[in-house]
């Protein structure tokens, strides 16, 4: 079965983008999915240039449609293997429109952040993260080319054991090895995320929790990973506070190229993802980010 069927490509004509379309058509080659680029045009950005170049709005679609074309050329493809589709009205709308237009179910983007704030990714693709019907790929201009290290976030849901199935049909296609971690908060870190405040509980500390948590991600990996032999898969447990900063830093140290995470998942005593968890990764993350919804 294929991963994806359909993948929008969004263009606004920044390097980001360019890696994204790349990326996009990569996915794509290896199972011989469509690929559709698509530019949305701000309703305001055509108004002002219908009044300044005194063209009609059929003429200005078709000019800034053989603007993509060029760029999609530039990019090293054709118009054969990547649809050219041009669109007008809000960013998010416009690709929400596409993605349900032609039955896509991943929506690909570069990260695009702002001068101020650049290991961000931007406003349109976060919204889209978070409310896009599809999955969505988020697309770091550093992270040009076949992806070599993948980390995958499990919390033993179903959506985490989806973003590990396609984690894994990423890493098969790039030559990629695939490191699947799981962050628990002992009684003692919850306590202290909490303020440090709890009743006394020694006798339910339990210093063999690693060893468990160890045991039950090997037995929840074991049926994904099983056709699976050729990859470098390793597992990894961490016990920390914030679940958050524990992910971040595992994922900065280990040089993972791009993190695969499932929106919706279980929560622990307070949160894991999305809630404020995923956003937070999605938004720091210093590589390409794989967002699967549910």
């Amino acid at each position: 079965m294929k991963a994806y069927h359909h993948i929008i490509a969004a263009v606004d004509f920044t390097p980001s983008c360019r890696c994204a379309l790349q990326e996009a058509v990569l996915l794509g080659s290896h199972e011989g999915v469509t690929v559709t680029a698509v530019h949305v045009m701000d309703e305001f950005l055509l108004h002002e240039l219908k009044k300044e170049l005194s063209l009609d709005q059929e003429a200005l679609v078709s000019e800034w449609r053989q603007r993509l074309e060029r760029f999609i050329i530039e990019s090293g493809f054709s118009t054969e293997e990547v649809d050219a589709e041009i669109r007008v009205g809000h960013p998010f709308v416009g690709l929400v429109q596409a993605c349900q237009h032609h039955q896509a179910d991943l929506l690909v983007m570069g990260a695009k952040g702002s001068k101020d704030e650049p290991g961000r990714i931007g406003v349109i693709a976060a919204k889209c993260v978070r409310k896009a019907p599809v999955d969505v790929l988020v697309v770091r201009e550093s992270a040009c080319g076949p992806f070599q290290k993948i980390v995958t976030c499990i919390d033993f849901s179903e959506n985490s054991a989806k973003a590990m199935q396609h984690a894994l049909r990423i890493a098969s296609q790039d030559g990629a090895s695939v490191d699947c971690l799981y962050v628990f908060q002992s009684i003692i870190a919850m306590s202290l995320d909490y303020g440090g405040l709890m009743p006394s509980m020694t006798g339910a500390i339990d210093p063999e929790a690693q060893g468990r948590w160890e045991k039950k991600l090997d037995e929840f990996l074991q049926p994904l990973i099983a056709e699976h032999s050729s990859l470098t898969i390793n597992q990894a447990v961490i016990e920390r506070v914030n679940i958050r900063e524990a992910i971040l830093d595992y994922i900065k140290h280990s040089g993972a190229t791009l993190v695969v995470l499932g929106t919706r998942g279980k929560t622990g005593l307070r949160e894991l993802l999305i809630g404020t968890t995923a956003e937070n990764i999605i938004q720091y993350a210093p590589c390409s980010i794989l967002a699967v919804k549910p």
